[in-house]
């Protein structure tokens, strides 16, 4: 696995992707983080009891857009490790953003799948359940975590480029 990692990381690729497309690609991931968080935030403050003129069934047509700038992260992510992915899978901060991510995304489906799809999109407004509630609580937490531990690993996995080189 080390091999094949730093075949990917001293190939013409990476470098390209770290010299050339790096602000192409960071900007992808920016709106995919915006399409995706943005959007579930939403959710998750209506599920909250935000806006409770709005039914929270009819939020359902935004998950298509959640799950597009999941797939635009995604890529744009995969991308971003081919840089430096022995940096980053041994950095402790990138594991728990992924760990946040994956929880975050556990969490939108169960309750796209328990609330976001019950009854008629202009059906009366639906009260969350104590869960439910709980869920986007958690959900929130997720989402903001991985941001920060995003943000973490500009400071602190590439500290070291330039030194010494």
């Amino acid at each position: 696995m080390h091999s094949v990692l730093l075949t990917i990381q001293n190939s013409s690729f990476a470098f390209w992707l770290s010299q050339g497309a790096y602000p192409i690609i960071l900007t992808i991931h920016s709106v995919g983080l915006a399409l995706l968080v943005g959007l579930l935030f939403v959710i998750d403050l209506r599920v909250l009891g935000l806006g409770r003129g709005m039914p929270v069934a009819s939020l359902r047509r935004f998950m298509k857009v959640v799950w597009l700038g999941f797939w635009a992260n995604a890529i744009s992510g995969t991308l971003l490790f081919c840089i430096s992915p022995l940096k980053f899978l041994d950095s402790t901060t990138f594991r728990f953003k992924l760990s946040f991510i994956f929880v975050g995304l556990v969490i939108a489906w169960v309750l796209n799948s328990s609330l976001l799809k019950v009854g008629d999109e202009y059906a009366p407004i639906s009260n969350p359940t104590v869960r439910q509630r709980a869920l986007a609580a958690l959900s929130i937490a997720c989402w903001v975590s991985a941001i920060v531990a995003g943000r973490l690993l500009a400071y602190t996995t590439f500290a070291d480029i330039g030194i010494g080189e």
